[in-house]
């Protein structure tokens, strides 16, 4: 089945249950029983604002209710909510090879598990609608995504965080996300911290930075994160009217050079940037397939609407 073919087996709910899955999902087919756990980290459940105030444990909960309520009017699945030390788990359980299971292994591309998925093909394409992408990438942030204070830029504005967990198989994942929102909606990533020694992170996961503004156009399902978001944005477009959304150029001036790191060949990268030097964060994504330049960037500049982000 061809890319095109496959537009007739997705729509917005699908693209939002691919989010999810690919963000922090593991697939398995053990005794007929086919199952899939999505874990939530608590870590990303978590919020912190402003002045917005939650009870948390009651807006995750009910979060959660009305996820399980979308996928299983979806799946038509057995849908159960686990409490575990680190993470709440959404598990679907098919008891039957049905239409959405292989609906959803077709789109994953036969991988079983957050190390290896990407994201899937079918939002690279033109005639793949823009609100089914908005969902795909709703899905990956309400389960990966964390909107804190803490997460704010050195000028004051906040920024909402992507974490792509750290595996030698799945380094293309920031990039990949960080095309489809640049090129496909039009959502500027301010930088990729990549987990990586000569970034300073060690191995831990990486980190795709949006700030808050534009990242209103695709927003939380999770009406507590939601709610942050926009605290955000009111803050931003109050007190920093004048600062502007540029996509990324690709290419950036080197500041500085960074000291040489004995973990520069270590297994635990990826063998593209294995035993390789990098003094910035775009020279990895190179590395990875980034293929924007800045003269490229000047011909399909766009300038983002700040107040398009309220009105979402």
């Amino acid at each position: 089945m061809n890319l095109i073919q496959q537009l007739d087996y997705i729509d917005a709910d699908v693209a939002y249950l691919l989010g999810l899955i690919t963000a922090r999902g593991r697939i398995s087919e053990a005794g007929g029983i086919r199952q899939i756990v999505i874990e939530f980290p608590y870590q990303s459940l978590e919020v912190q604002g402003i002045h917005t105030t939650f009870d948390t444990n009651t807006s995750i909960r009910l979060g959660l209710q009305e996820i399980r309520e979308r996928i299983l009017e979806l799946t038509n699945a057995d849908i159960s909510i686990i409490n575990k030390e680190n993470s709440i788990d959404l598990i679907l359980r098919f008891i039957r090879n049905t239409m959405a299971w292989r609906n959803i292994l077709m789109h994953t591309q036969g991988k079983t598990s957050y190390e290896y998925f990407s994201v899937p093909d079918i939002f690279f394409l033109t005639d793949t609608p823009t609100d089914w992408k908005r969902e795909y990438v709703r899905g990956f942030a309400d389960v990966a995504g964390n909107v804190r204070r803490s997460n704010r830029y050195a000028d004051g504005t906040n920024r909402v965080r992507l974490d792509v967990l750290n595996y030698p198989t799945n380094w293309e994942m920031p990039v990949q996300l960080c095309t489809l929102l640049e090129e496909h909606l039009e959502i500027p990533v301010q930088l990729i911290t990549w987990g990586h020694p000569n970034m300073g992170r060690d191995f831990r996961e990486h980190q795709i930075n949006i700030f808050a503004v534009p990242f209103g156009k695709i927003g939380f399902s999770l009406k507590h994160k939601q709610a942050i978001l926009e605290e955000f944005i009111e803050h931003d477009l109050k007190n920093y009217s004048n600062k502007t959304y540029n996509p990324c150029l690709g290419r950036k001036k080197l500041r500085r050079r960074k000291p040489k790191d004995n973990r520069e060949a270590d297994e635990k990268l990826d063998e593209r940037i294995r035993g390789k030097h990098f003094n910035a964060y775009w020279q990895i994504c190179k590395r990875l397939g980034c293929t924007r330049t800045p003269n490229v960037i000047q011909q399909m500049r766009w300038e983002f609407d700040k107040q398009e982000a309220l009105e979402e």
